[in-house]
């Protein structure tokens, strides 16, 4: 007689978890889903963060020493950025240099008087020409003027003014200002220059940039490249708590005499 195959059944000798061990399982498989979740809101939260402060803190221009836009990164101390003269305060400037404020950019110059040896007597001879230092001396002269973000200017120019402009320039000290309604620093202010070039200046580029010591401030420079921008003019940037500046000295002399005093105006700036 052949025997009948017993059905088999798991069900049968499946002996189920008590119900306290069916809870406790479906506890722990939630709390790891709630883990699980909030380590992701975690991970999105803490790179969303790092992005907003990476892109409100870094310029939109690199300057890295190998920034593929061309710019060339000198040194932070850029020994070549500082002007060839030295002072300690007031030490070097002679007592008979006079003083002129502009009120806007709360900026003080000192002034040689307009005589020898600060000024070029001119030659009898010959007549009265813009194109060389003949006749000329140092004015001041303070006005409204555009500089990216900057709407005031005041300088100290080495000129006849009896002689119309002609484009010649003997030599200047220009001081360029804005009033720091933001509470910008000399760095943040330095990233809203290259983020305004990016935005709103195409044919303007940052040629170099850098750093040095001047009036007791460390301030960064930078020459630029494009437009009527002549790109071995050195400016220097920098924030206080009323004031955002570019400063630049520029011209065309050869004289060694005027580009020296120059170096002593442009040093000499007093800053409130």
């Amino acid at each position: 007689m052949t025997e009948k195959p017993t059905d088999y059944s798991p069900a049968a000798n499946h002996t189920p978890l008590p119900d306290h061990l069916i809870e406790k399982r479906h506890s722990n498989v939630k709390m790891l889903v709630v883990f699980f979740f909030i380590l992701v809101v975690l991970v999105v939260v803490g790179v969303g963060g790092w992005y907003l402060y990476y892109f409100y803190t870094t310029p939109l221009i690199q300057v890295n020493s190998h920034n593929e836009d061309g710019i060339t990164v000198l040194p932070s101390k850029n020994a070549v950025a500082s002007p060839s003269a030295s002072l300690d305060g007031d030490a070097d400037i002679p007592s008979d240099w006079e003083r002129d404020k502009s009120l806007v950019c709360n900026t003080t110059f000192r002034v040689p008087p307009a005589e020898e040896p600060y000024m070029i007597p001119r030659d009898p001879n010959t007549p009265p020409s813009s194109l060389d230092d003949e006749g000329k001396y140092w004015i001041f002269e303070d006005s409204d003027a555009q500089l990216f973000t900057l709407n005031h200017m005041t300088r100290v120019i080495f000129k006849n003014p009896e002689l119309p402009a002609s484009g010649y320039v003997s030599s200047a000290v220009e001081v360029y200002c804005g009033v720091n309604d933001k509470d910008l620093t000399t760095e943040s202010f330095f990233v809203q220059i290259q983020n305004d070039l990016l935005e709103n200046y195409s044919v303007i580029k940052l040629k170099t940039v850098g750093g040095a010591e001047l009036w007791g401030k460390e301030v960064r420079t930078a020459t630029f490249e494009g437009g009527t921008f002549d790109g071995n003019d050195i400016y220097y940037v920098f924030a206080t708590n009323t004031n955002v500046y570019m400063i630049r000295t520029f011209g065309e002399t050869a004289n060694t005499d005027i580009q020296a005093v120059r170096d002593q105006i442009l040093l000499g700036l007093k800053f409130e």
